[in-house]
């Protein structure tokens, strides 16, 4: 099967990885190609055929809409899959230039309403929340999954590590983190991973609260899994999220995993892994998990042994699936 795949760029983050990880499970049996910006070429293997186009301003411009339809052709896809809503609409114009209407299946990856979904000749919702506000006679489920890689024990923190990995947005809740961390009563480590616009005002937050000597804003690293995988506890701590995909990171490698209940989180985690969405509530959970660790690791290890239901293999199957169900 010939797939081709799009993605409006804007930065790594899960909506890309998710992209990413299909292009390159698919690469391995099928021709892969990916119309996306040159900035994802790092993360992509030597079979997916990258064709570098920027979708930024160029959805209603017939003369781009007319390049794009004659990629299409020489591609000669069986299936489009698209990842934002600027490319569905793209793909979906293009077809005037066109003499056959390659079927279009649109991932819907986070909880803005769209109604351009309803262009795409099958849409999918990630989890039951993107589902719902899917505006098309045709949309199923397809649970996000990533593939896994094996990790790499670090040097080990003296202190307490706790570790926690989005952008910095408020809607990650990062200020929760810090906040919370400003009242534990023992000695830790704080590591934040990524970048946003609130980076500058978390470091004042920071300042602040006096806590430079023990938070880090570390930024982006190509190897999460390792600190993941080194560190005492996890921590996600969104206002909302349409998913997590930094919760198949924990399943995969974290000891312990806490999180505020939203996205996939709130389905799979114990009630004891979960917490409100206050700093106070989680300096309250931060402090039992030290003083019971044990008791902690032992309950995140039975959502542990579920990490085959997250796998890129098994996602990537039901897409197939699904791109077959269109074909017939």
């Amino acid at each position: 099967m010939t797939i081709l795949h799009t993605l409006h760029w804007v930065q790594f983050a899960g909506t890309e990885k998710v992209c990413v990880d299909l292009c390159n499970e698919f690469s391995k049996e099928h021709e892969v190609y990916l119309l996306s910006s040159s900035k994802i070429k790092p993360y992509i293997n030597d079979n997916v055929n990258l064709i570098e186009v920027d979708f930024e301003k160029n959805r209603y411009n017939p003369f781009f809409l007319y390049k794009i339809a004659q990629i299409i052709k020489k591609i000669n896809p069986d299936i489009i899959h698209v990842h934002n809503t600027k490319e569905l609409e793209v793909m979906y114009n293009a077809r005037i230039f066109l003499n056959k209407n390659v079927p279009i299946v649109g991932t819907k990856h986070t909880l803005t309403p769209k109604k351009k979904y309803a262009l795409a000749d099958l849409a999918v919702g990630i989890l039951e929340d993107t589902h719902s506000i899917i505006e098309s006679k045709n949309s199923i489920i397809i649970k996000n999954g990533m593939a896994y890689k094996e990790p790499k024990l670090l040097k080990k923190e003296e202190k307490f590590h706790i570790v926690s990995a989005a952008r910095l947005t408020p809607a990650k809740g990062m200020d929760i983190i810090i906040k919370a961390v400003s009242l534990l009563d023992f000695d830790f480590k704080l590591s934040l991973f990524g970048r946003g616009e609130q980076e500058e005002e978390l470091k004042e937050l920071i300042k602040e609260l006096k806590l430079e000597d023990k938070v880090e804003i570390v930024g982006f690293v190509d190897n999460l899994n390792d600190y993941l995988y080194s560190s005492d506890v996890q921590i996600i701590a969104s206002i909302f999220e349409p998913y997590g995909l930094t919760a198949i990171d924990g399943i995969y490698y974290s000891k312990i995993l806490l999180s505020t209940k939203t996205g996939i989180c709130e389905q799979i985690l114990d009630e004891d892994l979960l917490f409100d969405t206050s700093h106070e509530a989680l300096a309250k959970k931060l402090k039992d998990v030290y003083a019971n660790y044990n008791k902690y690791e032992q309950l995140f290890a039975k959502i542990k042994a579920t990490k085959e239901d997250y796998s890129i293999e098994k996602m990537s199957k039901k897409y197939l699936e699904a791109y077959k169900s269109l074909l017939k």
